[in-house]
């Protein structure tokens, strides 16, 4: 068992150190257990005949005293191959390629779609929140994550029977997750290469991540090698690697573990919402990730987050996802997966409250409610109660097409409402959110006592109502107070005004509250003014009498 491993490591540790020296001219290719350049030249040349060539070029007497992983070099020219067909098998979001086409002439900026090919020499380019599923040939995949440009640098078939795939990726920014070689054919290669360092495999499942000056590699099965021109490391199942300008990959460490999960079996009804799971030790951040199935063959949402939380955008549809959370260490290693399926089921959204607001000056009386109109829907009901949990309503309106609703509200106090939608087909969505509202009584009309005059002013009262800030007194001609003749507030039950003249007259009085807020007016309340003094009329009258004689 230790003998296989270590020829394992061996053919791995020599394949990696000699990936650079490839040329355009001549591939490198590491012998399995039990081959021979005559059995490598059957399957991998279109000439088998060209074996004693291989041998000559690499000085080689006796192949059978050859360890496997021992590296051959063989010509490219001599080489049966084909390009490899690339398969784009999902895409989420935006994603565009640099394609080169078959006159050799580049196209830019084409958008992706599902069942699309691609070739050597395109470049794919993922926006945010956005990522494309490739696969080649032997199944290999690779799954490029959002903010990405990777170029296909080399994809060719090579052989006849056994498909080995010979595929190397330029990653210049971003993230990729590799399952590469599932079937395990011998000679297989899969290699990313970064600005920093690169990977190399013939069979596992990782992720590398490329960020400026650093590369980031975790191995989720299997092993990989990492190097660059200043050395090299082996990194096993459950270990990370990062890797940085001007210096060697660092030496591998363990993941962190898999966050532990709440059950999220319940379906998630609201929507923008928030997902809360436990602390783990060690983690500086966590990343959580949305895809619509248990593969992650998509990601339609990604979030780093410095709290055990992540946010779900409102842009989810209502059906069955994925969630994946890890944590990243504060070296930025990301841990193994915590996976579980959530279930959406928000639609139609709860509609917008706009009125009444809980700062709103609302009085006893008609009462009007005001919202908006989500997507899909096309009727509401409204609920008023008295207690935040809507244990006991005191008013619910069902079938309600409009987005406003005038509901008669006359017992002051506090109250809650909320606005639930229904589509067009009958279904309900989830509850709307409460809003709070205060009901105030409408200041109370005062009674008029009777008035009272001295000798040069007329003297009116009414009775004093609590929570009252002043009141309005109107003296006037005529009932209709169209001749207003007296117009003032007064903060007492009580107020004085000059005499008038004799006549009739009208009066009305007012109260308002703290927020300003008018009562009714009495009803005209009529005064008499009679005539106190009768010789000047005398006097005036006599003399106007004589004027006429």
């Amino acid at each position: 068992m230790k003998l296989k491993q270590s020829l394992a490591l061996l053919c791995m540790l020599m394949f990696s150190q000699t990936v650079l020296a490839e040329t355009e001219s001549e591939w490198n290719y590491p012998m399995q257990p039990g081959e021979s350049v005559w059995s490598i030249a059957h399957e991998l040349l279109t000439d088998w005949r060209e074996w004693k060539t291989i041998e000559r070029l690499n000085n080689i007497s006796n192949d059978r005293q050859m360890l496997p992983g021992t590296v051959l070099k063989i010509p490219r020219s001599l080489i049966k191959e084909r390009q490899s067909d690339i398969t784009i098998l999902d895409v989420s979001g935006t994603v565009t390629a640099q394609v080169v086409m078959n006159d050799g002439t580049v196209k830019a900026h084409l958008p992706l779609v599902r069942g699309q090919g691609l070739g050597q020499g395109d470049q794919i380019k993922t926006s945010p929140q956005s990522s494309v599923l490739l696969e080649f040939d032997d199944g290999t995949q690779v799954l490029i994550l959002e903010n990405s440009l990777l170029k296909i640098r080399q994809a060719t078939v090579v052989g006849s029977k056994r498909k080995v795939i010979d595929i190397k990726v330029f990653l210049e920014e971003g993230e990729a997750e590799i399952r590469a070689n599932p079937a395990k054919v011998p000679g297989s290669q899969f290699l990313i290469d970064t600005p920093v360092a690169f990977a190399t495999t013939k069979g596992t499942t990782y992720r590398v991540r490329a960020k400026g000056s650093n590369t980031a590699a975790e191995v989720v099965e299997g092993k990989i090698g990492v190097e660059n021109n200043l050395g090299g490391t082996t990194v096993s199942q459950g270990y990370g690697t990062l890797a940085k300008a001007d210096m060697p990959p660092a030496k591998p460490t363990k993941l962190l573990s898999a966050p532990e999960l709440p059950d999220l079996s319940a379906p998630i009804q609201y929507l923008p919402s928030k997902l809360v799971w436990s602390e783990l030790k060690d983690a500086a951040k966590y990343r959580g990730q949305i895809s619509p199935d248990k593969l992650f063959t998509a990601i339609v949402y990604d979030s780093v987050s410095d709290q055990p939380k992540m946010g779900l955008p409102s842009s989810l549809q209502d059906k069955s996802y994925w969630l994946r959370v890890r944590a990243i260490s504060e070296e930025g290693l990301q841990g193994f997966s915590s996976v579980q399926e959530i279930t959406i089921d928000a639609r139609p959204f709860p509609p917008v409250r706009q009125a009444p607001r809980p700062s709103d000056s609302i009085y006893s009386g008609e009462v009007e409610f005001v919202w908006s109109r989500p997507e899909l829907a096309d009727r509401f009901q409204v609920d008023i109660a008295k207690d935040e949990h809507f244990e006991t309503l005191a008013l619910q309106e069902s079938d309600i097409s409009d987005t406003r609703f005038t509901a008669n509200i006359m017992e002051p106090g506090d109250y809650y409402w909320r606005v639930t939608s229904v589509t067009s087909q009958g279904k309900v969505g989830p509850l709307g959110f409460a809003g709070e509202f205060t009901v105030k009584p409408v200041p109370a009309k005062p009674e008029l006592q009777a008035p009272v005059s001295s000798e040069n002013e007329m003297f009116f009262s009414w009775n004093t109502e609590p929570d009252i800030k002043y009141y309005q007194l109107q003296f006037a001609s005529d009932q209709e107070f169209n001749d207003i003749l007296v117009d003032k507030n007064t903060d007492k039950a009580e107020l004085a005004i000059d005499k008038p003249q004799p006549g009739t007259y009208y009066i009305r009085v007012r109260a308002f509250d703290a927020d300003d807020y008018a009562g009714e007016w009495t009803a005209p309340q009529q005064v008499e003014q009679p005539i106190e003094n009768w010789w000047p009329l005398l006097f005036s009258g006599a003399a106007t009498l004589l004027l006429i004689l």
